[in-house]
């Protein structure tokens, strides 16, 4: 139900993208370019298209008992599992080198300080499918794409490694076993399939 909305949301950004863009200020294309990357991003992709690197599956079994896909972004993730205090590297916001944090049994941290959930098929490439190809204009059209993309949870020290070598987006194509070549084998980060979450 809520990916038929976003389907549809979807569409309708498009027909009036298409519409205005050539006479539209840089400001409204803008705009409805940042709605567009928005709705992208509240679409949830099939759970096959799930893969969490092998590092970020140990330690979160290591830490939680809980499943990793309850926690996202800000939520506060629980120490439960952690049977002896043990030194982490936490990162606040856009730090690149991060802070080593002494976690005990029972302390809990924010996700996204350890963790990184990323489209390993950039959004900005999905975007410029929908908006430059003229052939995706039905509903079904835009399913097809957006059920190209695929989620990896990965370290957060696994994120700013592949950023640091490889950049955000560069090599990235909306091919994923490609990118899984081209991005994650070249930093030796290995993806696990959805059956294997924690």
């Amino acid at each position: 139900m809520k990916n038929n909305i976003i389907i549809s949301t979807i569409k309708c950004i498009l027909s009036g993208y298409k519409k205005l863009k050539e006479e539209a200020s840089k400001k409204e294309i803008d705009s409805l370019r940042y709605l567009l990357g928005q709705a992208i991003r509240q679409y949830d992709v099939p759970k096959e298209n799930y893969h969490i690197s092998q590092a970020a599956k140990e330690r979160w079994d290591e830490l939680s008992n809980d499943y990793i896909l309850n926690y996202w972004y800000h939520k506060q993730v629980k120490c439960d599992k952690l049977t002896a205090s043990k030194r982490y590297k936490l990162y606040k916001g856009s730090e690149k080198e991060g802070k080593e944090v002494l976690l005990h049994i029972g302390d809990s941290f924010v996700f996204r300080e350890m963790f990184h959930e990323e489209h390993t098929i950039p959004v900005s490439l999905i975007m410029r499918e929908l908006t430059d190809d003229p052939n995706i204009s039905t509903k079904k059209d835009i399913k097809e794409l957006l059920n190209r993309m695929h989620i990896c949870i990965i370290l957060k020290e696994e994120d700013r490694d592949i950023n640091h070598y490889l950049g955000r987006t560069a090599r990235r194509t909306l091919d994923f076993a490609s990118n899984v070549k081209n991005i994650y084998d070249k930093r030796g980060i290995k993806l696990l399939p959805y059956a294997q979450f924690p």
